[in-house]
């Protein structure tokens, strides 16, 4: 067993799929109601409920497993920590004791065993006692201490760690600490850790877009095509291995199914409820379009929960807008079966019926870089679009830099030489794994890729927050107290001028927080 890796995403626990969860609550197992959805518990008589799961000798060990309750039992294992701050001794030796338990949970998660598709045990936990534990003053010093007891013991133990940051700030200060620690990826070769930095690059710019294939939900329980086609034939008991082709093996499962071939597909695709890490981590990179020949709704679900205010446009469904981030259903969406593209005859005619889609595709192609991630480049509308462009960049007035631009990047699991070869100075291709890696262990190879672009091309949202203090070097003090000051000054100036509004809105994305009169407001 390789060594585990810490990951961080900002998202929801209720809605990311792992192994096991850590819920913070404290000495009297006060839980909050927040964390209902995560335990599977109704928000009707949830303290009631939540008080069947508290483990035994909760008061002397202060964590534990959840206790087995019949219907009140979690859905995944659940270890409870007391994460509180309780004012007899400093925040840092409360901290202390906090991850004391930390590493004894964590000892504990190790005996599980993997879930489907995983290699490794895969544990998900918030960024402790910094809700309503009373460690909120102190963020950057719990953050730094947090993300050293994961790495030491995931490295130790051998288990996949991540932490769910709930805000854009707390993601942002997770992934500079990360950066200042060092790398832990040893698996990405020089080659890859130099695409990673460029495409990380690319993000920041904002000229990132996704394209995505089945591959991504795959890493969260559903089928691949080939799988889907099977499930679909054993339901209605039809032998598909006369045929080569699964456009044909497809339009013959459409004919068994009539009417019902759509909601067959989305019974299938639909069955999963949680995001896989892979999406977490791709909505972070917080590209602005993204196409996806996928049916399901998970990547949506974790886009989603970075953009609580303005949600994700589902694109030719809903309006896009301005200031929202849309996703394009190239292949139909399981919310509407009747626009599922699956079969021979739906490919046939995906240009009549779908050309202002196809266009769109085309544009992202021309103006930004196309990331193609858990797709191979075999899709008939796919290459169609690709090569219609490509001859479009050949016949037009384009510099000679321009017409050599790679589209994008292509992300397989395993070296394809012949069809890195087929693509060359069109699509870069870069295998995220050696040809002799584990099969099972490519996957994560691909996440690990993916979480080490993320964690690049993160922003900087926490640097004038004052919760975050411990994170930054001695010299820099004074420039982040100037920073707040100016802040303080533009907010709190009687009819300022708009041309200072851009500055004001600069500091704000920084951290910059109007000061409260009655003192930080976390305590």
């Amino acid at each position: 067993m390789s060594n585990g890796h810490v990951f961080v995403v900002q998202g929801r626990m209720e809605n990311l799929d792992s192994d096991a969860v850590i819920v913070a609550t404290d000495l009297s197992f006060s839980v909050g109601g927040h964390w209902a959805p995560t335990l599977g518990l109704p928000g009707a008589g949830f303290d009631e409920a939540v008080r069947a799961l508290q483990p035994d000798g909760w008061r002397a060990r202060r964590w534990g497993r959840a206790t087995a309750a019949g219907t009140a039992e979690p859905p995944k294992p659940t270890w409870f920590m007391d994460v509180a701050y309780y004012f007899s001794r400093s925040l840092t030796e409360d901290l202390d004791g906090v991850m004391a338990r930390l590493r004894l949970v964590l000892a504990e998660v190790k005996e599980l065993r993997a879930g489907q598709g995983r290699s490794h045990v895969l544990v998900s936990m918030p960024l402790l006692g910094t809700g309503h534990g009373g460690f909120g003053p102190i963020r950057g010093q719990v953050i730094d201490t947090q993300l050293r007891v994961c790495r030491e013991e995931s490295a130790a133990l051998g288990i996949d760690i991540v932490i769910i940051a709930n805000s854009t700030s707390d993601y942002t200060a997770l992934q500079e600490r990360r950066r200042e620690l060092g790398s832990e990826d040893v698996a990405l070769t020089p080659e890859l850790r130099a695409a990673a930095e460029q495409l990380a690059a690319v993000a920041r710019s904002g000229d990132l877009a996704l394209f995505l294939g089945a591959g991504v939900s795959i890493g969260a329980g559903l089928p691949s095509w080939s799988s889907l086609l099977g499930n679909l034939a054993e339901g209605k008991d039809v032998d598909l291995t006369q045929l080569s082709s699964t456009l044909d093996r497809a339009e013959l499962l459409r004919i068994k199914y009539g009417a019902d071939f759509g909601s067959a597909i989305a019974a299938q695709v639909t069955s999963q409820r949680r995001y896989a890490m892979t999406h977490a981590i791709l909505a972070a990179l917080g590209c602005r379009q993204v196409v996806t020949t996928n049916y399901d709704r998970l990547y949506e679900l974790a886009a989603g929960d970075l953009q609580a205010n303005v949600g994700v446009a589902v694109l030719p469904f809903d309006r896009a807008q301005q200031d929202r981030p849309w996703v394009l259903k190239m292949h139909g969406d399981a919310e509407r079966p009747e626009t599922i593209v699956l079969t021979r005859s739906d490919f046939v005619s995906y240009n009549a019926t779908s050309g202002p889609m196809g266009s769109l595709v085309q544009s992202l192609m021309v103006t930004r870089h196309l990331l193609v991630v858990g797709a191979s480049m075999t899709d008939d509308n796919f290459l169609r679009l690709t090569h219609e462009v490509l001859a479009f960049r050949e016949a037009g007035s384009m510099s000679p830099e321009d017409k050599e631009r790679p589209l994008g990047t292509v992300l397989p699991l395993k070296p394809e030489p012949a069809q890195a070869e087929l693509w060359s100075g069109r699509f870069d291709y870069v295998p995220v794994s050696a040809a002799d890696d584990p099969e099972e262990s490519r996957a994560r190879s691909l996440t690990i890729f993916l979480d080490h672009i993320a964690l690049l091309a993160a922003g900087n949202s926490h640097l004038l927050d004052e919760r975050y203090e411990a994170l930054l070097e001695d010299r820099e003090a004074d420039l982040v107290v100037q920073a707040r000051e100016l802040h303080d000054s533009l907010t709190s100036m009687t009819d300022r001028p708009r041309r200072w509004d851009p500055v004001v809105e600069l500091l704000g994305s920084l951290g910059a927080r109007p000061r409260p009169s009655g003192g930080p407001s976390d305590r």
